[in-house]
């Protein structure tokens, strides 16, 4: 199943339970951003890439952006304009590979959330950071996270817990092959009193964080930052 087959056909339901709540994750986002001094400078516009259901684009709209929020899942976005009421927000939805989708003139991007081990190529991902710095004037900003799944784990060790309440499960389960790790979804839920088992997976690149930097130079970029929150790699870059 592809990425977005996965995101609509399972993974998007559950994906605002899945992922905690909402208010301290998005805090905690908006103070990664304000200690790196993510703050607007030039036209105060940002693109959030991957939007999902809003952790980034409300912690930039807080502190002071125009958001572009795209995302190809129409069930997320919908989530995020309901949380961003009030805030200088719009909601775009579209394959964040189609730049000219969303190109528009902009500061900041931002692609966050592990989004970028869900595009089909180390290739691909190369020629958008490519895009994306021409997207940008000089001294505007890119901002990505994802995880580094080059280490591989074995075992018990692929059975990752992600959320348990008296109603739902959800667990991962992890596969790795040469480039890329299968990630299967397995959500136990109660409907009526019985467990119910939902399973889906797709592909997840295995990119090592030193390659993503190079991929950045490459393209031009000076990395300025680089922190390791909760496993995720977190890297600022400046045009």
């Amino acid at each position: 199943m592809s990425t977005q087959s996965h995101y609509e056909n399972h993974l998007a339901a559950f994906y605002a339970w899945m992922s905690g709540n909402f208010e301290a994750k998005q805090q905690e986002q908006q103070d990664w951003f304000s200690s790196r001094g993510v703050l607007p400078q030039g036209n105060k516009t940002a693109i959030d890439l991957g939007a999902g259901h809003g952790l980034q684009s409300v912690s930039l709209a807080k502190l002071g952006f125009t958001v572009f929020a795209v995302d190809f899942n129409q069930h997320l976005l919908s989530e995020l304009n309901a949380r961003a009421k009030g805030l200088p927000i719009r909601t775009v939805l579209a394959d964040l590979k189609n730049v000219p989708q969303y190109a528009t003139e902009a500061e900041l991007i931002t692609c966050m959330g592990d989004t970028l081990t869900h595009l089909d190529s180390v290739e691909t991902v190369q020629g958008l950071i490519g895009k994306w710095y021409e997207l940008l004037p000089a001294g505007g900003r890119l901002a990505l996270s994802f995880r580094d799944l080059t280490e591989e784990l074995f075992g018990e060790q692929r059975f990752i817990p992600v959320r348990a309440d008296d109603q739902r499960i959800h667990t991962c389960f992890l596969e790795y092959y040469p480039g890329y790790v299968r990630v299967y979804d397995q959500l136990l839920e109660k409907v009526n009193g019985e467990w119910i088992q939902k399973v889906s997976s797709y592909q997840k690149l295995r990119m090592g964080t030193g390659l993503v930097k190079e991929m950045l130079t490459a393209a031009g970029f000076r990395v300025q930052h680089h922190d390791v929150i909760a496993r995720m790699q977190y890297i600022l870059a400046e045009k």
